[in-house]
């Protein structure tokens, strides 16, 4: 059986593998939301305007590079890019691209203002800075080090155009502002570094329940509904399926709560070994579990949960303990196109099952019910 779903795994479609992939690169990459995106640009509009300032009514002497009018092109050609991208943020605020694609644009930018700075001691340099920190800290650890390596070497690109005449024309004053910028960074990438890390211990530990290491009911109900809008935008079906307990107060009463823990935790990992890495499985509370597969038709699905009721039933009596367990399961979008519609779809299913009085099973949701789609007949 279980090389059988192997196979069928692999026979997944090319775009069920870019939505995993895609997943995977979440873990690496902080993900702002749009509330935080747009922050960010309004703090690059900000600095537009101080440059335009700058370059255009701030007393100075005049630059070499590019004339005033090639510059203040430069910044409406940027301010049109940025504001396509802040639509797009609005719309699709998971876009590693675009992060990247806008964080080597703030580093083109200001290495043309460090460029064309018309004072000796540029004090457009401290912009790179604010790119490294800005997007460093919002989108994590990565973009951090990409933007501190473009930062350095538009530093230095910048710098050696503007003293192509020779390094020794560069003054201690522009050598110490390089040097002490370049501390600051490489601090700031170490301490947040410490601070990333002990973020992710943190923001794993939450979304954690810390009994059996399975999701908890937050962030299921989380993952569960990007997870539906995912189904719902490539096509594929979804089964959700809860798993109660049978006995379990039982077990409680009889063996004591330290046994209960031990039924909870092998259930947990009996329910991990049967689920794929790219499935969704969380203690929904007490001694309620709740699993949704993706890419998975209801006939699938019970294979699943046979195979889960067979190792339950076997470590149970294989440590003495008596219970059982009930798995009710329904399919999006034939029981239910939202997560909440086919939640209670499945929740009564398992209740009915329940009240027949029957120990352990699996028990799918029958019918359709209101706002799912209609069922296929033959």
């Amino acid at each position: 059986m279980e090389e059988r779903r192997r196979r069928s795994d692999r026979r997944r479609g090319e775009r069920r593998r870019i939505v995993d992939r895609r997943a995977s690169r979440r873990g690496r990459l902080r993900v702002p939301g749009w509330p935080e995106q747009r922050v960010q640009f309004l703090v690059r509009y900000l600095f537009t305007a101080l440059g335009l300032y700058y370059f255009n009514v701030a007393p100075g002497p005049n630059g070499e590079w590019l004339t005033t009018g090639q510059i203040n092109a430069l910044f409406a050609i940027y301010i049109v890019i940025n504001g396509v991208n802040l639509w797009d943020a609005r719309r699709r605020p998971y876009a590693p691209l675009r992060y990247r694609f806008a964080m080597w644009l703030d580093i083109a930018m200001v290495s043309m203002a460090v460029l064309n700075d018309p004072y000796e001691i540029p004090p457009s340099l401290l912009a790179f800075i604010m790119v490294a920190l800005g997007n460093g800290m919002r989108y994590g650890m990565r973009l951090f080090g990409e933007a501190l390596a473009g930062s350095f070497g538009g530093a230095m690109v910048a710098l050696s155009l503007r003293y192509a005449g020779g390094w020794g024309a560069l003054t201690p004053g522009v050598l110490f502002l390089n040097l002490f910028g370049a501390i600051i960074l490489v601090y700031a990438y170490i301490l947040m570094s410490r601070i990333e890390r002990t973020r992710r211990m943190l923001e794993e530990d939450s979304r954690r329940d810390a009994l059996t290491g399975l999701l908890n009911r937050a962030a299921f109900l989380e993952e569960a509904a990007a997870a539906f809008r995912e189904a719902e935008r490539l096509g594929h079906p979804l089964v959700l399926m809860f798993a109660d307990l049978d006995r379990f107060k039982q077990v409680n009463d009889r063996y004591g709560h330290s046994a209960g823990d031990r039924v909870l935790g092998s259930v947990a990992r009996t329910i991990q070994g049967c689920v794929r890495g790219s499935d969704l499985a969380a203690r929904y509370g007490g001694d309620e579990f709740v699993l949704l597969l993706a890419d998975c038709t209801l006939d699938q699905a019970e294979r699943v949960a046979a195979r889960i009721r067979e190792e339950v039933r076997g470590w149970s009596e294989q440590v003495g303990i008596p219970f059982d367990v009930t798995i009710g399961m329904g399919e999006a979008p034939t029981h239910g196109r939202e997560l909440g519609t086919l939640l209670e779809a499945v929740d009564q299913a398992l209740y009915q099952s329940k009240s027949r009085g029957r120990v352990g099973g699996v028990e799918r949701v029958r019918l359709p019910v209101a706002g799912a789609a209609p069922e296929a007949t033959p």
